[in-house]
């Protein structure tokens, strides 16, 4: 008879799966490369965001980004700078300038960053 049984539903490794009034919805949660890229290219921008604001740039300021020390994950993601105009970056280049500087923590990397505005 149908009311002895008990049915639970099971996600397989690397789903989470939920289930409500007969609807079940599993979600792949791997985590991707891209995911991961993506992931440490939203907390840059996030980070850079506060950065203009604690330097005291307006929101039109164009700037540039330079930036050492970083790890290989966020490395990656400043080398392509496809976030750049996200931030209004015209540059984003390896080394150091004078401007507002602090060091981040993005996803558990430390990155030294260096914000001029042009």
């Amino acid at each position: 008879l149908q009311e002895d049984l008990q049915i639970f539903p099971v996600s397989e490794s690397g789903f989470v799966a939920a289930e409500d009034r007969g609807v079940t919805v599993a979600l792949n949660s791997e985590l991707t490369p891209e995911l991961l890229f993506e992931g440490t290219e939203r907390e840059l921008v996030s980070k850079i965001q506060n950065m203009r604001k604690e330097a005291g740039f307006e929101v039109t300021d164009r700037i540039e980004i330079y930036y050492k020390d970083a790890g290989s994950m966020t490395n990656a993601v400043l080398e392509k700078a496809r976030f750049a105009g996200d931030v209004l970056a015209v540059k984003v280049v390896l080394g150091s300038a004078d401007g507002f500087t602090a060091v981040q923590n993005i996803n558990g990397e430390k990155v030294c960053l260096t914000l001029v505005r042009v």
